[in-house]
């Protein structure tokens, strides 16, 4: 049995955090290769430490004193060694950092030392085998991952280590150059491990107990959901449930390893498990989530069901102005294409003339301020009712529906509602079925 665990940045923000990771992993043996991201806030008032790596670049890039800012990352590294009582010389490697810190630095170096100055610190609290990415996850020029010479790597490490640390969200470039992946990338990082470690569990640690049927946001105390596909987890996230870089997904599921989300601050919860080989014993939803601010253009046309190549005209025309569609429901004599508000804001008026012009529209429309909420769940397919059920429940709370969509995969039910009715929809549809 092998557990790859990865600990975000909350559950690494103090000594405090620091012993509950400590705890978590020296509890089970079978936990060997511990991911670790950059100190986060330790309290609401606090800054993360990546961010403040940002501010520190932002600052020399213009040339303006960052000082300030640096003496904050020095205590909350030297705090965190010294609650500890740990040997580590990481008053040298801030130094060395500090010296740095001129114009002309690397970006991507400069925003990983956050990963790796927490790294070694935690190596030296677990008396775990510290592994700098740089040496292990190899990218692709492209930005992919380069897994053989990666697991080649490893295997190589393994033959005289067996308990690793190894930081996220950084590796190295063919050019042995410092290549940071985008925020959150060390959930990818977990992911990579996991898949060449070819391991049985991909535990990933934050501070949730999993993931939640709706936003606690909205939702006073939303369930938790006990299990989950990659493709529901991939619909909620897309929708905007995010408990999980969207990328860390592809390389434990290629190698069907399930992930566990868990919660650093109540080890004792189960969290929630992602894996595509286990069944939920409920036939009902797996969860609801939701975005504001989008914009639907509808398209009408007297017989446009008798012409061929409208629509493809029409999306062509949203390509050249690289607008990601959102949906695309129709009639016999209408479409409308579903965007995301902010993507066409710009150039709005332009793109309807546009559009009436290669259509020979009879009108074009444009309605704002619409909300899309996604109700989703495997489980729905074939499950007769689930659809009349949700709007039945919504036509009850006097919510006004724009617009419906569903594929025949049936994952989810898609409806679209004015964005002051998004709340009240997602606790609607939450009180039904939850």
């Amino acid at each position: 049995m092998v557990k790859v665990s990865k600990f975000g940045g909350s559950s690494v923000a103090s000594a405090e955090q620091f012993k509950k990771v400590r705890n978590i992993v020296l509890s089970d043996d079978t936990r060997k290769f511990v991911v670790v991201s950059a100190a986060g806030k330790a309290h609401k008032e606090d800054n993360k430490i990546t961010d403040l790596l940002y501010l520190c670049y932002a600052h020399i890039k213009y040339g303006i004193d960052c000082s300030n800012i640096y003496s904050i990352i020095e205590d909350r590294f030297l705090s965190i060694k010294n609650n500890l009582n740990l040997t580590t010389n990481i008053e040298d490697k801030l130094a060395e950092l500090k010296s740095e810190l001129k114009k002309g630095i690397d970006e991507d170096y400069l925003v990983s030392r956050g990963e790796y100055l927490t790294g070694l610190l935690m190596a030296d609290f677990l008396q775990y085998k510290f592994i700098d990415p740089k040496d292990l996850i190899f990218f692709n020029y492209d930005g992919t991952i380069d897994y053989k010479k990666t697991q080649e790597k490893f295997d190589e490490i393994l033959k005289t280590e067996d308990h690793l640390l190894i930081p996220g969200f950084y590796g190295a470039l063919p050019s042995g150059e410092i290549k940071i992946m985008s925020r959150g990338g060390g959930d990818v990082t977990g992911a990579v491990v996991a898949n060449i470690a070819n391991a049985d569990v991909y535990e990933n640690w934050t501070d949730v107990s999993g993931v939640l049927m709706a936003d606690p946001r909205i939702v006073d105390n939303p369930k938790e959901i006990d299990i989950i596909n990659y493709t529901e987890l991939r619909e909620l996230s897309y929708m905007g449930a995010s408990v999980l870089h969207e990328e860390a997904i592809f390389p434990v599921k290629e190698k069907g390893i399930p992930i566990q989300i868990r919660n650093t601050n109540n080890p004792s919860s189960q969290g929630t498990i992602i894996s595509d080989n286990i069944k939920r014993e409920n036939n009902s939803i797996t969860g609801i989530a939701g975005k504001k601010d989008f914009s639907i253009i509808t398209i009408k046309k007297n017989q446009m069901s008798n012409e061929i190549g409208l629509i493809s005209k029409t999306l062509n025309l949203f390509e050249d102005y690289n607008v990601s569609v959102e949906h695309i429901p129709s009639g016999i004599d209408s479409f409308s294409i579903i965007v995301e508000t902010e993507s066409v804001k710009p150039f709005v008026y332009e793109l309807i003339t546009k559009v009436k012009k290669i259509t020979n529209a009879d009108e074009v429309t444009i309605t704002n301020e619409v909300s899309l909420i996604a109700t989703v769940g495997s489980q729905m397919k074939g499950n007769i009712g689930i659809a009349g059920k949700l709007f039945s429940a919504i036509g009850e709370a006097n919510i006004n529906v724009i617009v419906i969509s569903q594929t025949s995969e049936e994952i989810n039910i898609i409806v679209g509602v004015h964005n002051k009715d998004y709340e009240k929809t997602i606790k609607t549809i939450y009180s039904k079925f939850a």
